[in-house]
């Protein structure tokens, strides 16, 4: 059985088992929940860029990382967003279905959570009925969690964050509002932040990119 829960994924991944994230053919994780989920868990990017770029066979296929108990799906559902004037659903509904097939005959019994795959502008901008239809299809006799929620723009977030941050400029609030945007900028809600100066903190964050650069 399929169960829509109005909520942002990001804030209940600790709660499932298998948690599912739609992407596209182009090896992109920029955007929305898919950003999101790539800072507490950078390991997908990695297995993400390790596929063929724009490789149009990847449509409908699912790559497993197994994070600390925790398994990410990245299911590759929609073929990159080109002339959205004439083409504004860029998702491949048949790939959703071979993906979600593909989850339920590998993990039925575990709990598994998405968003509607294809249904975001990040993931296919595709129909919400006729996903949803999909999903109640594939999982009639299994359980998944369904998130519906508006996945936010990443720069348009990140300025409005800014803006406010700045508004604090002369309170006691400023410092600690800006040091805990620039370490989430790198690692999203969950990694605890040191009690360090903000430079003590750009210097880790410094160090931590180098790290992931060099394959450490």
């Amino acid at each position: 059985m399929v169960t829509y829960l109005k909520s942002n994924l990001i804030n209940h991944i600790y709660d499932y088992d298998v948690i599912l994230v739609g992407t596209g053919i182009y090896n992109a994780l920029g955007n929305g929940f898919q950003r999101d989920i790539r800072l507490v868990y950078p390991s997908i990017d990695n297995a993400n860029k390790s596929t063929l770029y724009g490789d149009k066979r990847k449509l409908g296929t699912v790559t497993v990382v197994n994070e600390n108990g925790i398994i990410i799906c990245l299911c590759y559902v929609n073929r990159g967003r080109f002339r959205p004037d004439l083409n504004p659903e860029y998702v491949d509904y048949n790939a959703v279905q071979r993906c979600l097939e593909l989850i339920k005959e590998n993990f039925n019994g575990k709990k598994i959570a998405t968003t509607l795959l294809g249904c975001d502008l990040y993931e296919g901008d595709g129909n919400e009925d006729r996903l949803k239809t999909i999903f109640e299809n594939v999982f009639d006799d299994s359980d998944i969690d369904v998130y519906l929620f508006e996945q936010e723009d990443y720069e348009k977030r990140r300025n409005q964050e800014w803006e406010r941050i700045k508004s604090l400029a002369g309170t006691e609030e400023y410092r600690d509002a800006k040091k805990k945007y620039i370490w989430q900028e790198t690692f999203g809600i969950y990694k605890p932040m040191p009690d360090v100066s903000e430079h003590e903190l750009k210097k880790i964050i410094k160090q931590y990119k180098e790290d992931i650069k060099n394959g450490n």
